[in-house]
């Protein structure tokens, strides 16, 4: 129980800087990135239309999070709701330090195959228990699953957009490293004629730019809710238990 409970007094909190706000700061480099990869790098209709999907997600993130900010009464400063959702989205985030991890391996070092695949499993294996547990633990304290599924939830988009900004970055500043990895270049001379793409550049930066935003919504918001609403009803299936246990004393 330590971990989580260290988190209430952490650094951040005193400071005044909330979990929202680091999001809120993630989305907005993200949508300069996703502004800046769309413009340089869209060469058809398909890749238009991805960047203004991308930077449509990343302006309703945005909006979404300043509603809350002003209209969430349920999770006033200092309420339980509240120290929850902190003890969220900085275990997202500490599991977007893992993505981060992951993606600079595998865009920096391009280990080969198979061993590529294997780390790429063991950093999602670590993230998903790191949510899982805290959603259960969350659940556990307060007697709810879907505590533990508003866990998941923000710790999802807090992990995902860390990991989208690290990609689109990436698409926006190594692209030399891009170009370079021998995955890129193989997969490029199997796909590059059909996908219409008129370098490899404009190829891997459409398929960074697809993996950024599949991190933030597919790897982030849906896997982690799944994980919370899991965690949500180990934790309070758990409470539950502890309940009648006690209750037959």
């Amino acid at each position: 129980m330590a971990p989580w409970s260290a988190m209430r007094s952490s650094p951040t909190a005193r400071s005044g800087i909330t979990g929202i706000s680091i999001i809120q700061l993630l989305a907005t480099w993200c949508l300069a990135l996703a502004l800046i990869a769309g413009l340089t790098h869209s060469y058809k209709l398909l890749a238009a239309i991805g960047a203004v999907v991308g930077v449509g997600v990343l302006v309703a993130t945005l909006l979404i999070l300043w509603w809350l900010q002003r209209h969430d009464r349920g999770a006033a400063p200092g309420s339980p709701d509240a120290r929850r959702r902190e003890q969220a989205i900085r275990v997202g985030l500490i599991c977007g330090l893992l993505w981060v991890v992951e993606i600079s391996v595998n865009n920096f070092l391009a280990p080969p195959l198979p061993g590529r695949d294997w780390f790429d499993d063991v950093i999602w294996a670590a993230a998903s228990v790191l949510i899982l547990a805290g959603a259960a633990h969350a659940a556990y304290r307060g007697r709810r699953i879907r505590i533990g599924i508003r866990f998941g939830a923000w710790s999802g988009l807090a992990s995902g957009m860390v990991a989208c900004a690290m990609a689109l970055s990436i698409v926006v500043f190594g692209m030399s490293f891009l170009v370079a990895d021998p995955l890129n270049v193989r997969e490029w001379a199997e796909r590059g004629a059909a996908s219409g793409a008129p370098s490899i550049a404009e190829y891997v930066a459409f398929e960074t730019f697809a993996g950024a935003f599949a991190h933030l919504l597919v790897v982030g918001l849906a896997m982690s809710t799944v994980l919370g609403a899991l965690g949500g009803l180990i934790g309070a299936a758990l409470a539950w238990l502890r309940t009648r246990t006690s209750a037959t004393r």
